[in-house]
């Protein structure tokens, strides 16, 4: 009985559904410790009617908005890089030790703001290059145990980081009321710590490298999974083909679906505690739960839109192409529809909160539209473009924090953020746009030396994933 239970759950608890765990997890961790701060920074100001505290600060809307700004400055230095190191030296790696770094430094952020103004600044910009740095380095690891077909569903992974900026609004909400700011901080820097454990014992690079893996299911990975000629290599800086990834249509049309999705994604779940502030007057305890609302269903919508476009391709109705066309346009097309409603009817409280949260949820079919897409393009240099294409949606980012500030310096009122949803509204619709006109799902000539002056077939299960049947 004893050895029939342990069979079971060795069948169940594959190393492939712990990569899962691990990573789905680590995204929720990953968004707990980016948005902490979002949240605790609405009570760390002193409010103009607020006699002197110790504990809170005099910051204005310009420097509120710097401190949440230099986040993104890392968040963008650190793509390309930690793409590169991981396809180097292994994602475990970069991914383990910044998650390592990121949680100390989230600890001690209480002594840290309270030291300097520009200490905080510049941990800041610290925290966002570590944070930054674990969607690039997950590229190489997702390309050598996942198989094309379930990249989609694979995909929906990285928002799990949604649920975390959730969890970050209902907990944060919470320990400010129950312990005052600083306990945020230190409640998400020691579970990430204890995150860091598992994920060096349980992760490995490769199913070649783990060593509790079981042959079976190790041919089964290795029988869906077809590795091209330089994928098991370490590539040198020089041997990239940047000119032609910076000159390749495809790998721009995810780099601006990207920096669309990021402008309005992370610009939403940054303001947005502001905004119930502000504008619609919750208190601290409201608005984080009503923060919290949409990310749930982010993570949700995105499994059932990654469920879909992987039986898609499976069934071959449609062209890889075609898939992330239809993903990748609506994620961004229907989100500017709502903020449309948002310029129109903002100040009144259930159209405000519907659309947030609507918007949202459309945005998270990126999962099955040009997330994936780096993948199919070039799965190589997946870890190197991954980064280019963040470091320049990060940038837009910083753009859109500073709009922020610059339209709220002479107030706080929906007259103030009206203009910001037209803007953004228009950011949608043009990387909807361009990524409908320059979407391939085809792999590159220039990802391998051996496919220039052939065509390549990148094949799962027999399924032809570049066959063209737009």
């Amino acid at each position: 009985m004893a050895s029939t239970t342990k069979k079971w759950t060795l069948e169940l608890m594959t190393c492939r559904r712990i990569l899962f765990i691990m990573v789905t997890s680590g995204f929720i961790l990953n968004g707990l410790l980016k948005t902490m701060f979002n949240i605790a920074i609405v009570t760390m100001i002193k409010k103009n009617n607020e006699t002197s505290n110790s504990e809170l600060f005099d910051w204005n809307e310009d420097q509120k908005q710097n401190i949440l700004g230099m986040f993104f400055w890392g968040f963008a230095l650190t793509k390309i890089p930690s793409g590169r190191l991981a396809e180097m030296f292994g994602s475990k790696k970069v991914s383990g030790y910044s998650m390592v770094l990121a949680a100390v430094l989230t600890i001690i952020t209480p002594v840290i703001a309270h030291l300097n103004y520009y200490a905080l600044l510049t941990s800041r910009v610290l925290m966002g290059f570590l944070i930054g740095a674990s969607w690039p380095a997950l590229m190489p690891l997702s390309f050598k145990w996942i198989a094309p077909t379930e990249q989609s569903v694979f995909m929906s992974c990285i928002t799990s980081s949604s649920i975390g900026y959730a969890l970050s609004s209902i907990l944060g909400g919470f320990l400010i009321s129950e312990y005052g700011w600083p306990s945020v901080f230190y409640f998400s820097g020691t579970i990430s710590l204890l995150w860091s454990g598992f994920w060096f014992y349980l992760i490995y690079d490769s199913p070649r490298q783990h060593p509790r893996i079981s042959p079976k299911e190790r041919q089964e990975l290795e029988n869906k999974i077809k590795e091209t000629g330089e994928s098991g290599k370490k590539i040198k800086f020089t041997e990239i083909p940047w000119k032609q990834i910076l000159s390749s249509g495809p790998v721009w049309a995810i780099a601006f679906a990207q920096t669309a999705s990021f402008f309005g994604n992370m610009t939403i779940n940054a303001e947005l505690p502001s905004y119930l502030d502000q504008v619609l007057h919750y208190n601290i305890q409201q608005n984080g739960i009503l923060s919290s609302l949409p990310n749930w269903g982010v993570y949700i919508s995105s499994l059932s839109y990654g469920y879909i476009a992987d039986r898609l391709l499976k069934s071959e109705r449609m062209s890889v192409t075609a898939v992330r066309k239809v993903f990748g346009t609506y994620s961004l097309i229907v989100p500017s529809i709502f903020m449309i409603l948002l310029g129109v009817w903002g100040n009144v409280a259930a159209v405000a909160l519907t659309s947030f949260y609507l918007a949202l949820i459309a945005n998270a079919a990126v999962t099955a539209g040009h997330c994936p897409n780096i993948l199919e393009v070039s799965p190589n240099y997946s870890g190197t473009i991954c980064g280019l294409v963040n470091m320049v949606s990060a940038f837009g980012v910083y753009v859109a924090t500073r709009l922020v500030a610059l339209l709220l310096s002479s107030g706080h009122t929906f007259q103030d953020w009206r203009p910001f949803f037209w803007i953004q509204c228009g950011v949608y619709c043009v990387g909807g746009i361009i990524y409908l006109v320059l979407c391939s799902g085809r792999l590159q000539s220039w990802d391998s030396k051996r496919c220039k002056n052939e065509t390549v077939k990148c094949t799962a299960e027999g399924i032809p994933l570049n066959k063209d049947v737009v």
